[in-house]
């Protein structure tokens, strides 16, 4: 039961409010977590719960359906915690509708539009080319993260047995003065940590080249938000998403096994999450209150998907 009064769907997917359900062009809403294929059985049976437990529905055209719960503002604290837990509700849903409907459309936390039932079928039916293009696009496959760290204190120990110029300094290091000493760390400093992000660079392309031949897609991140639930604690020298089925999956795992070998080298591959990296900007819900589209509202990026 919803704060809006309850709500029953008839088999054509048109609902039927309830006396004690009130719409009005202000005070209505949805919050839409994803579209995925039309699968009427999968409605039937679908059963989770959205950001703070809301009762989700499934609202449906033609050959599309929306996930969504009836929520007219975005959702708004100054609690870390809480909007940690909204995140996590939000994940959960579109992951719940990724398993029963198949790889979704993701959007982000706190997509709200402007209106009722009839205004996100408005929408689907108006955008069906486009969602149905991203659906197969995505059918079978997930987003996967990427994400490599190369320690310096163990990339200087490799490369100063690699490296002539460093074996040098270190030799000429063992008999100099203190004040020659200074000089020469410094050079010796500089040379490392010149090595040392010319070798990141040359791996981080290395990697790039590799996950673009083994996946669908790939895409470097660099300072993009993170999915809610993938923070880490270090800042990664390369950060990738990459859109992958099964044996791509498996075949991204095997070629990162042999870059967690090298030295100073730490892998981080979570997944599968919904494809937010690679669901198409142009199918979100968005424009104003005056226009026949829903209208779009979201949180800071830090409160973002992927």
């Amino acid at each position: 039961m919803n704060d809006a009064g309850e709500r029953r769907r008839t088999d054509d997917g048109d609902d039927t409010i309830t006396d004690d359900e009130t719409i009005s062009g202000d005070d209505t809403g949805r919050y839409v977590y994803c579209v995925v294929p039309r699968d009427d059985d999968a409605a039937a049976a679908f059963d989770a719960d959205g950001v703070a437990g809301a009762d989700l529905s499934v609202v449906s055209v033609e050959s599309l359906s929306a996930v969504v719960h009836d929520r007219a503002e975005p959702y708004e604290s100054d609690a870390p915690g809480e909007v940690r837990e909204w995140l996590y509700d939000h994940q959960a849903a579109v992951e719940a509708a990724g398993e029963a409907f198949g790889t979704p459309v993701p959007f982000r936390f706190d997509t709200v539009v402007r209106g009722d039932d009839e205004t996100i079928r408005t929408w689907l039916s108006a955008n069906a080319d486009a969602l149905t293009e991203a659906l197969a696009d995505l059918s079978g496959r997930w987003e996967y993260r990427v994400e490599v760290e190369w320690d310096r204190d163990a990339l200087a120990e490799a490369l100063a047995d690699e490296d002539e110029e460093l074996a040098d300094l270190n030799e000429r290091l063992s008999d100099a003065s203190d004040g020659t000493a200074f000089l020469l760390e410094k050079q010796y400093e500089r040379r490392v940590s010149k090595l040392a992000a010319e070798r990141r660079r040359r791996r981080t392309a290395e990697l790039a080249a590799e996950l673009e031949r083994t996946t669908d897609q790939a895409e470097e991140l660099g300072d993009a938000p993170q999915t809610p639930l993938t923070e880490s604690s270090s800042a990664p020298t390369a950060r990738f998403a990459v859109l992958a089925d099964e044996d791509e999956r498996d075949a991204v795992g095997d070629f990162l096994d042999t870059i967690a070998d090298e030295d100073g080298a730490s892998v981080r591959y979570t997944g599968p999450w919904p494809p937010y990296t690679f669901a198409p900007d142009a199918c979100a819900p968005t424009g104003d209150d005056e226009s026949d589209e829903p209208s779009h509202a979201t949180t800071p990026d830090s409160h973002d998907g992927a």
